[in-house]
């Protein structure tokens, strides 16, 4: 007899869908397992034993009982949002504001994995997955379990390392004034780097980043309250937290090394004038300790997954990543190129919902352009307009050699924008208060756009992080002629500043392709989804356009509408809640995207029917 197959909604991570062809070993398990089980576990299910296996558990669902108890229980998510939260979500016009990601994963399943001695290490509400040290000899037992909808291995993947090249630190004093003829702040070491992508223009404006939370995924952040250019950034220890230890503080000793993130907040946020002078001096700021440099183990992963839940509880603008990665650790498979599309690695799928809930995430495109592996890393593959990807060059403007470069796997302009990367002035971080030294690598030229991105959302607050997104970009040196090594070219803060999101179109390039709700969302009952489809002002220009739908698993579902569209006139588009060939999908989230001319744009909605 058929087993039922329990029908997966919205929660599901996206990266578990995939499942491979029968297999030998497939056949020897039974059916629950097989079904289950991604095959990259099979062969450790068949050999059996006591050696854990680091896996994700997707589950089915969240506990709900019923259409009636799902909308109830968004009712509380909604009025739990922290005023923060709330604030940046109405701000970014997120529709809806809360939706069943943001219910947290039903606790009696992670009590019961607890009784059966398989208590989770990793918890993601987003994705409803766990991550869990499974003896391979138990999967049977584990997929057998009823909440349980997929097992899949933990990625266990290398970051992309930083071609540091440090300079011996030496101590700085307050020297001559450093700045241009326009600027009114001292910028010391910092003023080279700054102006090279306008910053000083918004500052002499008047905005810093104040009012902007910031939080900095990184290593570690030894020294930072020691430093001259750090100590006097105020930092309460309840933002501050370390994933790797599971305790609220970011420090280390200093024999540990784990300094990275101290250079990077420098860079952000560095406040002794006349010296060192960051990006967003002005900006609040918050600290997630989410990677141990001396190993790379799948807990990294899921702790970026976990950092970027915790950065929305806390009401962050931006987070500024300045981490990435690439490839699988022996023994498990590769990540290839076509799985950088911006919709696979759990990074990415975290990056993306990141967007969703309204927050600008920002990071370094890799260090992997003078390797084989020369394309970006994961999660600089999301597109453009929900995660910037920075490169890196000189101070010259010249591309560096080791910048990753694109196109994404689905053809898109990757880096985004670029900054100097190449001999950036850094804190120091080996015990003196006023040392100082330098290092070249894409983590220093993303902190620089985060920084930028901060002033910005100071300075336009009505903005949504797709518009600051595309102001940086859309006013960048090669905007009109984007390339694969500098994306968009180097940012002009002045020029995005004056950036007009209701009229502006990119230099030489067709309107931007818009989607919007035209009913309301959740849909339920037997009403059809209803959205408008149109291009941004800019005359009457007319591009061949196609709607599509996806799955939260990023399954291509149906091709929805395609013709001819123009930006005067928005055309109505209905989904009935069926896939290509008929058949209703169920409950869930989905995703409804409008292609146009290479450019794309996403609604989501949610079906309670």
């Amino acid at each position: 007899m058929k087993q039922p197959r329990r029908r997966l909604g919205l929660v599901t991570i996206g990266l578990l869908a995939l499942a491979g062809a029968a297999t030998a070993e497939e056949s020897r398990m039974s059916p629950e397992l097989a079904r289950k089980l991604d095959t990259r576990l099979m062969p450790a299910a068949v050999a059996g034993g006591d050696e854990p296996v680091s896996v994700w558990l997707a589950f089915a669902d969240k506990g709900e009982a019923g259409p009636a108890d799902l909308v109830a229980r968004l009712a509380r998510a909604e009025a739990a949002l922290s005023p923060k939260t709330l604030a940046r979500r109405l701000r970014a016009h997120v529709e809806p504001l809360v939706d069943e990601r943001d219910l947290p994963v039903h606790a009696p399943y992670l009590d019961d994995l607890a009784a059966r001695g398989l208590a989770p290490h990793g918890v993601s509400r987003w994705l409803n997955c766990v991550a869990v040290r499974v003896p391979a000899g138990r999967l049977g037992e584990v997929a057998s379990l009823r909440y349980v909808a997929r097992i899949v291995p933990a990625e266990r993947m290398r970051r992309s390392a930083d071609p540091l090249d440090l300079a011996p630190e030496t101590e700085v004093r307050a020297a001559a004034p450093l700045r241009t003829s326009a600027t009114t702040v001292d910028y010391g070491q910092t003023a080279a780097q700054l102006t090279q992508i306008g910053v000083p223009t918004l500052h002499d404006s008047g905005y810093t980043g104040a009012g902007v939370l910031v939080c900095v995924f990184d290593e570690g952040f030894n020294f930072f309250d020691k430093h001259e250019a750090l100590r006097d950034i105020p930092i309460p220890v309840e933002r501050t937290r370390d994933f790797s230890r599971g305790i609220w503080n970011v420090q280390d000793t200093l024999s540990g090394g784990y300094r990275h993130g101290t250079w990077v907040l420098g860079i952000l946020a560095g406040r002794k004038f006349g010296t060192y002078v960051g990006a967003a001096y002005g900006a609040d700021f918050a600290l997630a300790r989410t990677e141990v440099g001396s190993s790379e183990t799948p807990q990294e992963m899921v702790n970026w997954a976990m950092a970027v839940e915790w950065a929305d509880s806390l009401g962050a603008d931006i987070i500024s990543s300045s981490l990435g990665y690439f490839d699988f650790d022996p023994p498990n498979a590769d990540y290839t190129y076509a799985d950088m599309n911006g919709h696979t690695t759990v990074v990415s799928r975290a990056a993306e919902i990141a967007a969703s809930k309204g927050m600008l995430v920002v990071n370094s495109v890799g260090n992997e352009g003078g390797v084989a592996w020369h394309f970006l890393i994961a999660p600089s593959d999301v597109h453009g307009d929900s995660l910037i990807a920075a490169g890196a060059v000189d101070a010259a403007g010249v591309v560096a050699a080791f910048s990753s470069y694109g196109p994404s796997a689905d053809g898109r302009v990757k880096p985004d924008v670029s900054a100097r990367g190449v001999s950036n002035p850094l804190v120091g971080t080996s015990g003196s208060p006023q040392a100082y030294s330098s290092g070249s690598g894409t983590s220093f030229s993303q902190p620089l756009i985060a920084g930028l991105a901060a002033c910005l959302m100071q300075a336009r607050p009505a903005w949504t992080p797709r518009d600051v997104a595309r102001a940086i970009r859309l006013t960048a040196s090669r905007a009109s002629n984007p390339d694969f090594r500098v994306g968009y070219g180097i940012p002009n803060g002045g020029a995005a500043l004056t950036y007009d999101p209701t009229t502006s179109v990119p230099p030489g390039r067709p309107p931007t392709p818009r989607i919007r709700m035209a009913g309301p969302n959740p849909v339920a009952g037997d009403q059809p989804a209803r959205v408008y489809v149109s291009l941004a002002p800019g005359g009457l220009v007319t591009e061949e356009a196609s709607v599509v739908v996806h799955d939260a698993l990023g399954r291509r579902l149906r091709s929805l509408w395609s013709g001819v569209l123009t930006s005067d006139s928005p055309v109505a588009v209905t989904w009935d809640g069926r896939d290509d060939r008929g058949r209703e999908v169920g409950r869930g989230l989905y995703f409804l995207t409008l292609q146009a001319s290479g450019e794309r744009s996403t609604i989501r909605i949610v079906l309670l029917r």
